[in-house]
């Protein structure tokens, strides 16, 4: 009899076992992975690690960051088609790759509306104008008039070729009358370096990107592209208020899924990442950075991207911005 009972309770823990298999076999992942299409650093990274940091809290799953920098964010887009749809690995999306790179790109290796859909928000951060120290205009009327004096002179760095960075600064230096060369980086951080170092002229970089040295002297900030002054720098103008209405631009960033990822994977990480966007604390973390949270469904953050392709791909063609 009890030989019976032993074999009948090996039977029940080897299905326990069985069953336990399958439920991890066809669960949620043990490790989320963030493809990041630029440089450790920047906006998009920064942004990225606050808001996944609190979010793998909330799903209870680590989240790995992966910056693969490089082709306006299109190296880092191709990683994540290749990896398999099962709700593991997903790209951060931004302006150039999902929106920008449509109009100045001749051919994309992917449809950013066809091969990706959108999860979640994540963040946004104004761009903020600035110069070099020694570059010798300490306002925005000075770096007009410096630029009119000899046109293309001044050298406007950016993130990359069809960044927000780049695109919105094309834009600005036309509306104000000046033209600009055009040097691209990979990413902004090594775009912000070059300019201590007395290489690159001017650049509309996310504030995250360049607060920090803007603050401590190292750059001179002129000019910010959004509607109402930033907490942390309230002594720096918007454009609207020095004159230039309607020069409002933002680098935002969000998290994307492989096409015919699971819905209940998006569903979940749209949630966690909404209710860590809700958390005063990571709200505070960003201002800090220099950014804003981005909540929202599923169907709001494609809404907005939908309205960014709308506004920014019309303008590069316009302008007759080209990938460098």
């Amino acid at each position: 009899m009890q030989r019976h009972s032993f074999l009948r309770g090996g039977l029940a823990l080897a299905m326990a076992a069985c069953l336990a298999g399958s439920a991890l076999a066809q669960g949620k992942p043990a490790t989320l992975r963030f493809l990041v299409p630029y440089p450790a650093g920047g906006a998009a990274d920064q942004i990225t690690r606050l808001v996944a940091n609190d979010a793998s809290i909330i799903l209870g799953t680590p989240i790995v960051i992966e910056n693969k920098g490089g082709a306006a964010g299109m190296i880092a887009a191709e990683l994540a088609l290749r990896a398999e749809p099962d709700g593991a690995t997903f790209y951060v999306g931004a302006n150039a790759p999902m929106v920008i790179n449509q109009a100045i790109y001749d051919k994309m290796p992917y449809d950013p509306a066809k091969d990706f859909v959108p999860v979640a928000g994540m963040g946004k951060a104004p761009l903020l104008l600035v110069t070099r120290k020694d570059l010798g205009a300490p306002t925005l009327p000075a770096l007009i008039a410096l630029a009119k004096k000899d046109p293309g002179r001044i050298t406007m760095g950016s993130a990359s070729s069809g960044n927000i960075t780049h695109l919105a600064g094309e834009h600005a230096a036309s509306q104000m009358g000046f033209k600009v060369t055009h040097v691209p980086f990979a990413g902004s951080a090594p775009a912000i370096t070059s300019m201590m170092g007395g290489n690159v002229d001017i650049m509309f970089d996310a504030l995250p990107s360049c607060m920090q040295q803007a603050k401590a002297g190292r750059i001179v900030p002129l000019a910010l592209m959004d509607g109402q002054r930033f907490p942390q720098l309230p002594q720096i103008p918007t454009m609207e208020e020095l004159g230039y209405k309607g020069l409002v631009a933002s680098a935002w960033f969000g998290v994307m899924a492989r096409t015919g990822t699971p819905q209940p994977a998006i569903d979940a990480l749209n949630k966690a990442i909404n209710e860590a966007l809700r958390k005063p604390e990571l709200i505070e973390k960003l201002r800090n950075i220099g950014a804003q949270p981005m909540p929202g469904t599923q169907q709001q953050f494609a809404q907005f991207i939908t309205a960014e392709r709308q506004q920014w791909m019309p303008l590069a063609k316009a302008l007759g911005v080209k990938a460098d």
